[in-house]
């Protein structure tokens, strides 16, 4: 029996599957519901256990269900599916849900706040415009090489190729495709400064964040990390050490045991993927500067660790301590202090 009243939500767009379990595990109902109608819902029910799949706006249900008096959690939806039992319907999925939530040993997801979500859309934002930015400038590349027109690396090569091919005088390109490549290359244009506007934009907003500035003095952790760890771990709450954020972010090693044997392999692929390789890329400049002297702990320790299991495996360790650092920085409030050879650890 649970302690208490379980109500599971299957989250779509227009109409949401609603199941509520009693405490005695008896299904009172199984209803589609609108989002209006599931507010009011939430609104009137007594103080209970709501639990979701992870997916799109889940987090805003999640708050919301909280500022009714409810305790929230979010499944993974890889979690959820071997408790689906039946075919795949709404109803079943609801069930599943509500099953899920009262497995022992279940992990949920960490609730974002409206500031987590903020950072982490901005991020999202940016990386899309970046993306978007390569596809156009590819596409214009080929276009002018099914041509003949071979185009130099880089911004500067394929500014001065399409200015030169798309005037008037310039006759290696039919008068249609100037105009398709002249609408391409405003476009491109217009990505580009909307990607710095966004950059800008999450610089200003790292920075009048306090605890993102603390980060920022971490061994390579710039203004997008920092924005994605705030937007991953919070104010550390949500993890109980530091090794509970790490395997969150996914920056652990995969572990296969058996009759008491330990096996671990690569790191697991779970996780934020974003932010992981974010932090890779920083822990592998922080790598390729180290002195041939150390002056912190740090650095003696990653330069025999570099000598030990080589460059890509000492980014990862790396990756992993700046994860479980971030953590005690954010959870106790504390300013980063590297410790230097010549002082004693405590």
């Amino acid at each position: 029996m649970s302690k208490h009243t379980v109500i599971s939500l299957d989250l779509a767009k227009r109409v949401i599957q609603v199941a509520k379990i009693s405490r005695a595990g008896e299904l009172l109902f199984n209803k589609t519901m609108s989002p209006n109608k599931l507010r009011e819902f939430l609104a009137k029910q007594k103080p209970s256990l709501v639990v979701m799949e992870g997916c799109g706006s889940c987090h805003y249900w999640a708050r919301l269900t909280e500022s009714c008096g409810h305790q929230a959690k979010i499944i993974a939806p890889k979690a959820v599916k071997p408790y689906v039992s039946g075919q795949k319907t709404d109803a079943n999925d609801a069930i599943g849900i509500a099953v899920a939530s009262q497995q022992l040993g279940m992990t949920f997801c960490p609730i974002k706040n409206i500031e987590q979500q903020t950072l982490q859309s901005v991020e999202t934002s940016r990386k899309f415009l970046d993306k978007s930015k390569t596809a156009l400038s590819n596409h214009i590349r080929g276009l002018l090489y099914e041509f003949g027109i071979v185009v130099k690396l880089g911004e500067k090569g394929l500014r001065e190729s399409v200015s030169q091919h798309i005037d008037p005088d310039n006759v290696a390109l039919p008068i249609i495709l100037k105009q398709v490549v002249t609408h391409l290359w405003d476009h491109y244009i217009a990505t580009v400064t909307q990607l710095k506007h966004l950059s800008q934009l999450l610089s200003c907003l790292v920075k009048q964040h306090e605890p993102a500035r603390r980060l920022m003095a971490l061994e390579g952790v710039g203004e997008k990390s920092a924005a994605g760890l705030i937007a991953s771990l919070g104010d550390g709450s949500a993890h109980k050490n530091g090794r509970h954020a790490a395997v969150y972010v996914g920056a652990t090693p995969k572990q296969h045991s058996s009759g008491g044997k330990v096996r671990m392999t690569g790191i697991c692929k779970r996780g934020d993927y974003s932010l992981r390789s974010t932090l890779y890329i920083g822990a592998l400049s922080v790598i390729s500067r180290l002195p041939v002297e150390p002056k912190t702990l740090k650095q003696a320790w990653l330069i025999q660790l570099v000598r030990r299991v080589g460059i890509k495996r000492a980014c990862i360790a790396l990756v992993n301590k700046t994860v479980r650092t971030a953590w005690a920085m954010l959870r106790h409030g504390s300013e980063y202090q590297p410790m230097t050879l010549s002082s004693n650890p405590i």
